[in-house]
Protein backbone atom coordinates (compact mmCIF):
# COMPACT_ATOMS: atom_id res chain seq x y z
CA UNK A 1 0.00 0.00 0.00
CA UNK A 2 1.38 3.14 -0.82
CA UNK A 3 1.69 6.37 1.71
CA UNK A 4 -0.82 8.14 0.18
CA UNK A 5 -3.72 5.62 0.44
CA UNK A 6 -2.51 5.07 3.95
CA UNK A 7 -2.84 8.49 4.68
CA UNK A 8 -6.10 8.96 3.15
CA UNK A 9 -7.11 5.79 5.72
CA UNK A 10 -5.89 7.16 8.68
CA UNK A 11 -7.60 10.51 7.55
CA UNK A 12 -10.75 8.77 7.41
CA UNK A 13 -10.31 6.97 10.70
CA UNK A 14 -9.55 9.93 12.28
CA UNK A 15 -12.91 11.75 10.94
CA UNK A 16 -15.03 8.73 11.46
CA UNK A 17 -13.85 8.43 15.13
CA UNK A 18 -14.65 12.07 16.06
CA UNK A 19 -17.84 11.72 14.17
CA UNK A 20 -18.60 9.24 16.42
CA UNK A 21 -17.72 11.27 19.54
CA UNK A 22 -19.63 14.27 18.18
CA UNK A 23 -22.66 12.30 18.05
CA UNK A 24 -22.48 10.87 21.45
CA UNK A 25 -21.33 14.31 22.86
CA UNK A 26 -24.96 15.32 21.59
CA UNK A 27 -26.59 12.54 23.46
CA UNK A 28 -24.86 12.45 26.73
CA UNK A 29 -21.84 14.55 28.75
CA UNK A 30 -18.34 13.46 28.51
CA UNK A 31 -17.88 11.75 31.02
CA UNK A 32 -20.21 9.10 29.97
CA UNK A 33 -18.74 8.42 26.97
CA UNK A 34 -16.67 4.82 27.34
CA UNK A 35 -13.94 4.16 24.32
CA UNK A 36 -15.46 0.82 24.11
CA UNK A 37 -18.81 2.59 22.88
CA UNK A 38 -17.31 5.12 21.04
CA UNK A 39 -15.13 2.35 18.77
CA UNK A 40 -18.32 0.80 18.42
CA UNK A 41 -20.27 3.67 17.16
CA UNK A 42 -17.22 4.69 14.80
CA UNK A 43 -16.80 1.08 13.39
CA UNK A 44 -13.23 1.22 14.72
CA UNK A 45 -11.35 -1.36 16.59
CA UNK A 46 -9.99 -0.06 20.61
CA UNK A 47 -6.43 -0.26 19.34
CA UNK A 48 -7.38 1.68 16.35
CA UNK A 49 -8.80 4.58 18.52
CA UNK A 50 -5.34 4.39 20.66
CA UNK A 51 -3.10 4.82 17.60
CA UNK A 52 -4.65 8.57 17.64
CA UNK A 53 -5.86 9.37 21.00
CA UNK A 54 -5.23 8.81 25.15
CA UNK A 55 -8.96 8.98 25.65
CA UNK A 56 -11.93 10.49 25.15
CA UNK A 57 -11.02 13.70 27.46
CA UNK A 58 -8.01 13.74 24.96
CA UNK A 59 -10.52 13.25 21.68
CA UNK A 60 -12.00 16.45 23.47
CA UNK A 61 -9.39 18.41 24.01
CA UNK A 62 -7.57 18.05 20.61
CA UNK A 63 -10.78 18.98 18.74
CA UNK A 64 -11.67 22.23 20.78
CA UNK A 65 -7.43 23.00 20.35
CA UNK A 66 -7.87 22.69 16.57
CA UNK A 67 -11.00 24.41 16.28
CA UNK A 68 -9.29 27.09 19.04
CA UNK A 69 -6.34 27.47 16.42
CA UNK A 70 -8.73 28.22 13.31
CA UNK A 71 -10.55 30.35 15.44
CA UNK A 72 -7.81 32.46 16.57
CA UNK A 73 -6.44 32.55 12.79
CA UNK A 74 -8.99 33.53 11.45
CA UNK A 75 -10.35 36.11 13.82
CA UNK A 76 -6.28 37.71 13.09
CA UNK A 77 -7.04 38.12 9.80
CA UNK A 78 -10.02 40.05 10.10
CA UNK A 79 -8.54 42.45 13.28
CA UNK A 80 -6.44 43.01 10.29
CA UNK A 81 -9.11 45.00 8.54
CA UNK A 82 -9.13 48.50 7.60
CA UNK A 83 -11.39 51.13 10.82
CA UNK A 84 -13.00 50.09 13.69
CA UNK A 85 -16.29 50.20 12.65
CA UNK A 86 -15.91 48.33 9.52
CA UNK A 87 -13.39 46.03 11.27
CA UNK A 88 -15.98 45.01 13.88
CA UNK A 89 -18.42 43.69 11.66
CA UNK A 90 -15.64 41.88 9.32
CA UNK A 91 -14.38 40.02 12.76
CA UNK A 92 -18.30 39.83 13.92
CA UNK A 93 -18.94 37.85 10.12
CA UNK A 94 -15.83 36.43 10.57
CA UNK A 95 -16.01 34.23 14.28
CA UNK A 96 -20.07 34.01 13.74
CA UNK A 97 -19.38 32.17 9.81
CA UNK A 98 -16.97 30.14 11.67
CA UNK A 99 -18.75 29.08 14.78
CA UNK A 100 -22.02 28.52 12.41
CA UNK A 101 -20.03 26.49 9.96
CA UNK A 102 -18.40 24.16 12.56
CA UNK A 103 -21.80 24.25 14.76
CA UNK A 104 -21.14 20.72 16.04
CA UNK A 105 -17.88 21.58 17.26
CA UNK A 106 -19.31 24.79 18.59
CA UNK A 107 -22.26 23.04 20.87
CA UNK A 108 -19.32 20.87 22.27
CA UNK A 109 -17.54 24.17 23.25
CA UNK A 110 -20.34 25.86 25.31
CA UNK A 111 -21.41 22.86 26.56
CA UNK A 112 -22.48 23.14 30.28
CA UNK A 113 -20.75 20.21 31.11
CA UNK A 114 -17.47 21.56 29.08
CA UNK A 115 -16.50 24.47 31.75
CA UNK A 116 -12.43 24.02 30.50
CA UNK A 117 -13.00 24.36 26.69
CA UNK A 118 -15.62 27.46 27.40
CA UNK A 119 -13.05 29.29 29.49
CA UNK A 120 -10.23 28.25 26.87
CA UNK A 121 -12.45 30.18 24.14
CA UNK A 122 -12.97 33.03 26.03
CA UNK A 123 -9.40 33.20 27.35
CA UNK A 124 -8.41 33.25 23.41
CA UNK A 125 -10.80 35.97 22.55
CA UNK A 126 -9.97 38.04 25.68
CA UNK A 127 -6.25 37.65 24.50
CA UNK A 128 -6.96 38.83 20.97
CA UNK A 129 -9.31 41.71 21.82
CA UNK A 130 -7.46 43.43 23.99
CA UNK A 131 -5.15 43.76 21.34
CA UNK A 132 -7.05 45.21 19.24
CA UNK A 133 -9.11 47.15 21.38
CA UNK A 134 -5.62 48.56 22.55
CA UNK A 135 -5.35 50.02 18.86
CA UNK A 136 -8.58 51.97 18.84
CA UNK A 137 -8.76 52.63 22.46
CA UNK A 138 -5.51 54.20 23.69
CA UNK A 139 -7.26 56.04 26.04
CA UNK A 140 -8.47 53.72 28.15
CA UNK A 141 -7.06 51.97 31.02
CA UNK A 142 -6.60 47.82 30.50
CA UNK A 143 -9.59 47.24 33.40
CA UNK A 144 -11.87 49.17 31.63
CA UNK A 145 -10.89 47.34 28.59
CA UNK A 146 -11.53 43.98 30.45
CA UNK A 147 -14.34 45.20 31.77
CA UNK A 148 -15.81 45.71 28.43
CA UNK A 149 -14.47 42.53 26.75
CA UNK A 150 -16.76 40.18 29.40
CA UNK A 151 -19.71 42.05 28.93
CA UNK A 152 -19.46 41.83 25.33
CA UNK A 153 -17.95 37.87 25.09
CA UNK A 154 -21.10 37.26 27.78
CA UNK A 155 -23.25 38.85 25.75
CA UNK A 156 -22.57 37.38 22.14
CA UNK A 157 -22.05 33.63 24.08
CA UNK A 158 -25.74 34.12 25.49
CA UNK A 159 -26.86 35.19 21.67
CA UNK A 160 -25.13 32.82 19.65
CA UNK A 161 -26.78 30.07 22.58
CA UNK A 162 -30.20 31.07 21.76
CA UNK A 163 -29.35 31.46 17.81
CA UNK A 164 -27.96 28.01 18.26
CA UNK A 165 -30.96 26.30 19.73
CA UNK A 166 -33.36 28.18 17.27
CA UNK A 167 -35.44 26.48 14.26
CA UNK A 168 -35.48 29.60 12.62
CA UNK A 169 -32.40 32.32 11.91
CA UNK A 170 -31.94 35.30 10.34
CA UNK A 171 -28.80 34.79 8.24
CA UNK A 172 -25.66 34.57 10.03
CA UNK A 173 -24.18 38.04 8.27
CA UNK A 174 -27.41 39.92 9.56
CA UNK A 175 -26.94 38.22 13.04
CA UNK A 176 -22.82 39.26 13.18
CA UNK A 177 -23.98 42.72 12.00
CA UNK A 178 -26.07 42.80 14.70
CA UNK A 179 -24.12 42.09 16.97
CA UNK A 180 -21.43 43.95 15.90
CA UNK A 181 -23.40 47.05 16.13
CA UNK A 182 -24.07 46.23 19.65
CA UNK A 183 -20.82 46.16 20.37
CA UNK A 184 -19.98 49.50 18.84
CA UNK A 185 -22.44 51.31 20.29
CA UNK A 186 -21.08 50.06 23.52
CA UNK A 187 -17.81 50.91 22.66
CA UNK A 188 -18.33 54.49 23.71
CA UNK A 189 -17.36 53.34 27.11
CA UNK A 190 -14.09 52.85 26.40
CA UNK A 191 -14.00 56.73 25.08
Amino acid sequence: MNIENRDLRVKLTHKMIIDAFIQLRKEKPLRKITVRELCDRAGVGRGTFYAHFMDVYDLNEQLENDFLASFAEATRAAFEKTDALHSTREICRTVFRLLEDHEDLCHLLLSSDNGSGMMKFIEMGKQLCMEYYATYFRNSTPEKVALFYRFVSSGCIACLQARLTSRERIPVEKFADEMAEIIMKGARYLV
